[in-house]
């Protein structure tokens, strides 16, 4: 609205305009046909140009997930403070801008905090998980104990059968030739190549460092100028697309939004509850690790579907290898927390921010993380949601404009949909429908007043031609 009057969009209904809007659909099918097929006959150049791009971007990126993730803490500092600022403050543009500096200063300095504390905690434990301590023993003297008992127990079975044991010395023997043979002569041409692969390990580290750091940064101006960077897009798409489609995708981007947002911030709330529940379960059960394992089953816990055995399995056999007994346990007590999660606390957090039944779950883990690794793991069920609600939308809405229903189970059994069963009130408004009895109802009184209209016209021309008739008698 401008001035309290409603803003009309201006419109050229002329003919030149149809036609050009055709011609400009044409064209651009014809070049995105020739674009794919130049991206087809040199998809390799076209890939390493997209690795390049996407390399070069990596910082931005890396900011906006960061900027992402921190925002629903940040918008909970920042509405606690607006309500004490703006009571006091002279000017409410002055307060806003230092309940928002306030509150990122404060969403920065509690992350940072937190993983400090994760990390402190976790690198002592996991010291005296490989080295040992004064009472007990690490994975540097349990796991020879193991390996030889285990050699010990595979040499006596191996022994109580003439053909197995002669069969495992002959495997052993080729395998203890074949690695001489390709220490001696072979290892010497790989070292320059092992090399090259530490070097470039270690300066890819030493990207990702880069890029996380350049990254926060990058997420700190994007929290502190969100709402402008959220008003520049608005402007993109109200000048590209109709007012109607324009409010209708910024209507489903606030929908993915909220979808994502639900999704993610639920899902850690999630891992950070399991998290707790497997310490306290295993300091219950003296189950060694306890830390260690704790924060391994809370960070796999956010992967959806999978995430549970990528943990599980790593921290049972860590356990296995110091108490055979406790690990059965951890096992155990892990299933049944799991099953807690899945079947209780992860619908009371999550709710129905995802909206998605199990099987494309799944379908999300599997495409998702096959196509993207870890991000895809990561994000794939929220962003098939979003895909999800995108498609049901459209459909739903061309089936009201077709004057069908929209629930499912309307079509699980049926073979065929009756014509007058649901119809549309007006065509050029939103798509509403009808019950059959209003439907009969509405024909039934369109074919009175059509009927009564009739009657109105044949009375009008008969008394037409009654007063033509007086006319020309009276002539």
């Amino acid at each position: 609205m401008e001035n309290g009057k409603v803003i009309k969009e201006r419109r050229n209904d002329s003919p030149w305009k149809k036609y050009g809007g055709f011609g400009m659909t044409a064209f651009l099918v014809i070049v995105g046909a020739v674009l794919i097929i130049f991206i087809l006959l040199r998809f390799d150049e076209f890939s390493e140009v997209l690795s390049k791009i996407f390399r070069a971007m990596s910082p931005v990126i890396i900011g906006i997930v960061f900027a992402y993730l921190m925002n629903p803490l940040m918008n909970v500092f920042e509405n606690g403070m607006k309500r004490v600022f703006y009571k006091h403050a002279r000017k409410i543009t002055r307060a806003k801008k230092i309940c928002r500096v306030l509150s990122l200063i404060l969403t920065m300095v509690i992350l940072v905090s937190v993983i400090t504390v994760i990390i402190y905690m976790l690198i002592p434990e996991l010291t005296d998980t490989v080295m040992g301590t004064e009472t007990t023993e690490g994975l540097v003297d349990i796991l020879p104990k193991q390996s030889e008992n285990l050699r010990e127990w595979l040499q006596d079975v191996l022994n109580r059968d003439s053909k197995i044991s002669q069969f495992a010395r002959e495997t052993f023997e080729k395998a203890a030739g074949y690695l001489e043979d390709f220490v001696n002569n072979r290892f010497i041409h790989y070292t320059s190549d092992i090399l090259s692969y530490i070097a470039s390990g270690v300066w890819s580290v030493f990207g990702i460092v880069y890029d996380i750091i350049i990254g926060i940064v990058f997420s700190v101006y994007i929290l502190l100028a969100k709402e402008t960077f959220a008003g520049h897009a608005k402007k993109i798409i109200y000048s590209v697309f109709k007012r109607r489609r324009a409010n209708a995708i910024i209507r489903i981007a606030k929908q993915c939004h909220n979808k994502f947002t639900g999704a993610i911030t639920g899902k850690i709330v999630d891992s950070i509850i399991i998290g707790v529940l497997c310490f306290i379960g295993m300091m219950v059960m003296d189950i060694p690790y306890r830390i260690l394992v704790s924060v391994i089953i809370a960070v796999t816990n956010v992967i959806p579907f999978f995430g549970p055995y990528i943990g599980g399995v790593p921290t049972a056999f860590l356990i296995l290898c110091a108490d055979p007994l406790k690990a059965l346990y951890f096992v155990i007590f892990l299933v049944i927390l799991q099953q807690f999660d899945c079947n209780f606390l992860d619908p009371k957090i999550v709710g129905g921010s995802i909206g998605l039944s199990p099987f494309w779950v799944l379908f999300s883990c599997v495409v998702f993380g096959a196509l993207f690794g870890l991000p895809g793991l990561l994000l794939g069920v929220p962003g098939m949601a979003c895909v999800y609600m995108i498609i049901k939308e459209i459909v739903e809405y061309r089936l009201k404009k077709r004057g069908l229903r929209t629930d499912t189970d309307y079509y699980i059994d049926a073979d065929h949909v009756d014509e007058q069963e649901l119809v549309l009130v007006d065509p050029k408004l939103d798509p509403v429908k009808i019950s059959p009895d209003e439907y009969e109802q509405r024909i039934r009184e369109e074919n009175e007043a059509l009927e009564k209209e009739t009657d109105e016209k044949a009375e009008e021309e008969s008394g037409k031609k009654s007063d033509k008739k007086i006319s020309d008698d009276d002539k």
